[in-house]
């Protein structure tokens, strides 16, 4: 897991230093300074928004799934890893590798990446740091994107049932008459 978290980090921390840098050229750092010192002074607030978000992150997994996948709401389950102290979503169902990299791409993009470009537009240094935020957090989805790449969109994929990630479901497909 410690190994997964830093190749994480890897995927994670470059566009968040771009969305950052970018930001400080177009807006200065006023805003974010501002943004900071809001933060601090309204912090449990900041922290119920922020754990909101965190579950929401794993709500839009399995929302995606059950759409994309036409997936039963029974399918999915939800809970807390004590040991990560992260929420998860999890898919009991095998889905194809398309549908699974939708469930893996759409939180960082609804909750990182888009709100992040909403504050680089704006100005907004609070939206810029919830987006920057987020997409940190959707660094271990970005992981499994990257270990999926090469993968068919119609191969099965089924979310790994007690550890984070996925497996990817060996098909057999008849070639040259032979079954493999």
């Amino acid at each position: 897991m410690s190994k997964a978290n830093y190749w994480s980090l890897l995927f994670a921390i470059p566009p968040a230093v771009l969305f950052i840098a970018v930001y400080l050229l177009i807006w200065g750092k006023h805003d974010l300074q501002t943004a900071w010192q809001l933060i601090g002074r309204r912090w449990l607030i900041f922290v119920l928004i922020l754990a909101a978000a965190i579950f929401l992150h794993e709500f839009i997994h399995a929302l995606t799934w059950m759409y994309f996948g036409r997936k039963p709401f029974s399918a999915m389950r939800f809970g807390f890893n004590l040991k990560a102290l992260s929420p998860y979503a999890h898919c009991n169902e095998p889905m194809t590798a398309h549908v699974y990299r939708l469930g893996a791409l759409m939180p960082g993009l609804l909750l990182g990446i888009i709100p992040a470009l909403a504050g680089l537009i704006s100005g907004n240094g609070l939206l810029m740091l919830f987006g920057v935020l987020f997409t940190v957090a959707a660094g271990g989805d970005m992981l499994i994107l990257w270990l999926l790449r090469q993968e068919p969109a119609s191969a099965l994929v089924m979310d790994h049932p007690t550890h984070a990630g996925c497996l990817l479901i060996q098909q057999d497909f008849p070639e040259n008459g032979n079954i493999k």
